[in-house]
């Protein structure tokens, strides 16, 4: 069984020329506390010790298990562990130790027992080549020198721990990976998402001037009436002053929804309602139907039970669809039909959303759901569309299937659990 390196440490008063390492005879009158029997095989005690270690803490608090775990193997004596860590600039010292026994006041990590009779230091191996941690065995003095069996028992430990820390750094690194990889597909759907509020702006515009065309002319023909004095006809301007009051309510609506999604999505869930999702993607989408000339049938059972999701990511789910449909229908318009319905026992929702639009080639069907991928020659996608649809669905615990025909149009279905 290979054997970590260590390193000891005379202390003043020492015999020059003689070996510490090599077992002595306790002298007369000294305590045998650092060599009692261990109570079971110790090999078996590190394996399990090994096999407990967790990899989801703390350098510290695994090191705090770790002399927790292996202090039985050491009765008596003093445990240490020097931890240093990249991005820290001073090490972690931590301790168990022997019963009445007292450390110091010094704090040099490179020794954590100077005053005791023996310490031995043994390197952690990290498997980075660079680790610098160290584990530490210290007897007081008056009691027996470390044997080489509780030596081997302390390189084994080591290597026990270096393992460990080696795990843990891994563990560290794969879960700042999945964090990075989160964060960059937040970031791509944000950027989904303004690129298509791009599109929507043009909307933007269309839908709020015949509101404040009608807004407009009413404010004007009430400043008028009002400065001639004239009030025979206050009924008429009654019912003048509520379409006012309507157009605003409809522009306020519309710039809330508006806004509401063009912020980055979080991440907490909430109850939503799908067919209101819809409605809102529609309103967005209103100048694009238009434009192409494309009509939109709508077929929604009722009730329709609620869903657990978010609500800003759903809204972008069909936004995506509906804009991918009106661009398939651009050329000789079409029809948009969009069905609901609670299938599988009442277990999901089903949402069916069809064009009549061109249809998607056979060789691209695989494709279409890869990032950047698009049939799309007149710039108007990303290509990135129908991917972040298909994650934002995944997420939600849904699914999406899709079938299409050239000349015919494309139909996608979409799942989402309830509840």
């Amino acid at each position: 069984m290979s054997q970590n390196p260590d390193s000891f440490t005379p202390v003043p008063g020492s015999v020059e020329g003689l070996d510490p390492r090599e077992t002595r005879p306790a002298p007369s009158g000294t305590r045998r506390t650092s060599e009692a029997p261990i109570a079971e095989p110790w090999r078996d005690v590190l394996l399990r010790l090994s096999n407990s270690l967790p990899i989801d803490v703390s350098f510290e608090d695994l090191g705090r298990i770790f002399l927790d775990g292996v202090s039985l193997l050491f009765p008596g004596a003093s445990l240490g562990i020097c931890l240093v860590q990249a991005g820290r600039p001073e090490p972690v010292v931590l301790y168990r130790l022997g019963a009445g026994l007292r450390r110091g006041p010094e704090r040099d990590p490179s020794r954590l027992f100077p005053t005791y009779a023996e310490e031995r230091i043994y390197e952690l191996d990290d498997g980075s080549g660079t680790s610098g941690s160290s584990f530490h065995v210290g007897r007081s003095a008056g009691t027996e020198p470390l044997s080489p069996l509780r030596r081997e028992i302390a390189a084994q430990a080591a290597t026990v721990l270096g393992a460990a820390l080696g795990r843990l750094r891994v563990y560290g690194r794969a879960e700042e990976s999945v964090r990075n990889f989160h964060r960059l597909q937040a970031q791509v759907i944000q950027t989904e998402k303004l690129a298509s509020l791009g599109q929507i702006v043009a909307g933007v515009v269309h839908e709020l001037n015949n509101p404040l065309t009608s807004i407009i002319a009413y404010s004007d023909y009430l400043t008028k009436k009002l400065s001639r004095g004239d009030s025979a006809d206050w009924v008429d301007d009654a019912e003048r002053v509520r379409r006012i009051g309507e157009a605003a309510e409809r522009i306020l609506k519309f710039t809330r929804d508006l806004v509401a999604y063009a912020r980055p999505t979080g991440d907490s869930r909430g109850p939503v309602r799908v067919e209101e999702v819809i409605e809102r993607a529609l309103l967005f989408c209103e100048h694009e139907f238009e434009g192409d000339n494309v009509e939109v049938e709508q077929d929604f059972a009722e009730p329709l039970p609620v869903i657990a999701g978010i609500t800003g990511q759903l809204t972008q789910v069909f936004v995506n669809l509906f804009t991918n449909a009106a661009h398939a229908m651009s050329e000789r318009g079409g029809v948009l039909r969009i069905a609901v319905r609670s299938v599988d026992s009442g277990e999901s929702l089903r949402i069916d959303v069809s064009d009549t639009g061109s249809g998607i080639p056979a060789e691209a069907m695989p494709q279409i759901f890869e990032p950047f991928f698009t049939t799309k020659t007149d710039g108007r996608g990303t290509g990135l569309g129908l991917s972040i649809v298909r994650g934002i669905l995944d997420a939600h615990g849904g699914t999406i299937q899709v079938s299409s025909a050239i000349g015919e149009g494309t139909s996608f279905t979409l799942t989402l659990p309830i509840g």
